[in-house]
């Protein structure tokens, strides 16, 4: 099954949506729990799994299955076009640490 051009418009309004900053505050990024190098690298990785995450539920809201590889394929495709408006947005995320 290929996307339908309805379910790609529905995709790329769901991306817009994502990249409006609503200053999440996590505490499960703890630096130490993670063990992550870069705040920058893994903001990007947090912000594009939920980007993939909502599309996702909305591929199984709408059709009630999994999507297969290559739809899945295509999904991420249309998010990884879009990764550097995703990198612009991440400023929003905002880690607490404990002190």
């Amino acid at each position: 099954m290929t996307l339908e051009k309805e379910f790609k418009t529905k995709i790329g309004s769901l991306i817009d949506e994502c990249l409006i900053p609503h200053g999440i505050q996590t505490h499960e990024c703890e630096k130490e729990h993670w063990k992550f190098q870069s705040e920058d690298d893994f903001k990007y990785g947090h912000k594009a799994g939920v980007v993939i995450g909502i599309t996702l539920g909305y591929y199984i809201a709408k059709y009630g299955k999994l999507p297969d590889n290559e739809d899945l394929t295509e999904m991420t495709h249309m998010v990884e076009l879009r990764k550097d408006e995703i990198k612009k947005s991440f400023a929003d995320i905002h880690f607490s640490y404990k002190v």
